[in-house]
């Protein structure tokens, strides 16, 4: 078994309700969606760089655990499967060995954080699995994917009732906010909701105050601390 890895390294985590917890991260090369380009628009995702299937190194599942392991000597660093998109084809099976084996050596050994977070696109079925933590996001008009989502996972994320599973919204714009309200409502969502401003289009503190007035249930605004340590750079 193998897969296009585009890296692996330890930071912390920079988002989410996991933010700031050490973390090893599997980032897989390819994902289908392209968020945010327009004819007059940019681009806005964080890891162009692997958004392509070959903008990565073929790599086995052994080949991945002893990295990991370099890594993480004493296994108590969070994992988080990121891409590219780590559910889109091949990707998708080598993501649950991977997960499935850090489960089961971490469980056996009592050892922290034995699921693996996934940071998925929204565009993918997502799994009841027990070794997945998912970071869900949805894709809200100004993405121009919001065609892609897969709506079943919303029941997938209720029948999970994972208290550690959050939705993410990444907001362009006041349109996609008060769509954003309108699919929690739709939805009956009571999964942890992640709010993040697109860089450079809203303002993190306009943001604040759109929360603030709506006040989705358990949501929470997001910025990417690593950002704010390193700035926009590859690997930390």
């Amino acid at each position: 078994m193998f897969g296009k890895i585009h890296e692996i390294y330890s930071s912390i985590s920079g988002e989410g309700i996991s933010q700031g917890i050490p973390t090893v991260f599997v980032r897989f090369a390819g994902c289908s969606l392209r968020c945010g380009k327009t004819e007059t628009k940019s681009l806005w995702c964080d890891t162009p760089y692997a958004l392509g299937p070959n903008q990565g190194e073929t790599k086995t599942l052994p080949a991945i655990l002893d990295e990991i392991k370099a890594l993480d000597k004493d296994h108590g660093f969070q994992i988080l499967l990121t891409g590219g998109e780590p559910l889109e084809g091949e990707n998708r099976t080598l993501s649950i060995s991977i997960a499935e084996s850090i489960y089961s050596f971490r469980k056996e050994h009592n050892q922290p954080y034995p699921a693996s977070r996934v940071e998925t696109n929204g565009s993918e079925r997502i799994t009841m699995d027990p070794f997945f933590i998912f970071t869900m996001d949805y894709k809200l008009p100004g993405s121009g994917m919001e065609n892609r989502m897969d709506l079943e996972n919303f029941q997938i994320l209720e029948k999970r009732h994972n208290s550690l599973d959050e939705i993410k919204f990444v907001v362009r714009d006041r349109i996609d906010f008060e769509r954003s309200v309108e699919v929690i409502r739709e939805q009956k969502i009571q999964t942890n909701i992640l709010y993040s401003p697109v860089h450079g289009e809203v303002d993190a503190k306009e943001l604040v105050e759109w929360i603030k007035i709506d006040n989705p249930p358990k949501s929470r605004l997001s910025l990417q601390i690593h950002k704010v340590l390193w700035g926009n750079q590859k690997g930390v």
